[in-house]
């Protein structure tokens, strides 16, 4: 009971600072994506792939090639499950029921501003209530691994951090936004984010 207590705490709290991320944002784009606080201590990170589904599994496999190519950040196959910084993976029928409207959810754990272990989940049943193309998928799994690199959401419609989006991939801004989040200390926050 603590544990569910403790874990809806930590959503509220991550909603919260997302919410407030996109106060004061404008709509001119930016010429990065904003980023938080946290961070990895480098610019990369291991993870391993917990969904089942062949498709899903496909999915983040695409999405993190697809950062990778990018130079910005480099994901590295954990050599085992326990040993991965990221977990990727698809919410359950429970956890699908939990997330509510969210077609994906990154949670994470930190200590002292640097992330410690970060869970990017999609919810398959809702990606296919909404009908989401694969193309739109892809664009979440995107997403949700900007968050795990510490980004923040971007009120530019035009990047894959848009707090809405469904079809934009990885955008430039994107990628300037993390290559800035790892030249910036730990515990900074770019200057958007700080807005209020």
């Amino acid at each position: 009971m603590i544990k569910n207590w403790y874990r809806g705490s930590l959503i509220a709290v991550v909603t919260i600072l997302l919410m407030v991320t996109q106060l004061g944002g404008s709509s001119a784009s930016a010429s990065s994506t904003p980023f938080g606080p946290e961070r990895f201590s480098t610019d990369h990170a291991t993870y391993t792939i917990s969904a089942q589904s062949p498709y899903y599994r496909r999915i983040w496999q695409e999405a993190i090639k697809a950062w990778n190519e990018t130079g910005a950040f480099h994901f590295q196959k954990a050599d085992s499950a326990s040993a991965a910084q990221v977990t990727l993976k698809v919410a359950s029928k429970h956890e699908a029921a939990a997330l509510g409207e969210d077609v994906g959810l990154t949670e994470y754990t930190a200590k002292q501003s640097y992330l410690q272990r970060a869970t990017a989940t999609l919810n398959a049943a809702l990606l296919r209530e909404y009908n989401y193309s694969r193309a739109n998928q892809l664009a979440v799994a995107e997403h949700e691994l900007g968050h795990v690199m510490g980004l923040a959401h971007n009120p530019d419609k035009h990047s894959v951090m848009y707090y809405r989006n469904r079809s934009e991939g990885i955008q430039p801004v994107d990628i300037q936004g993390v290559k800035l989040r790892y030249q910036t200390p730990a515990g900074q926050a770019s200057r958007d984010c700080l807005k209020t």
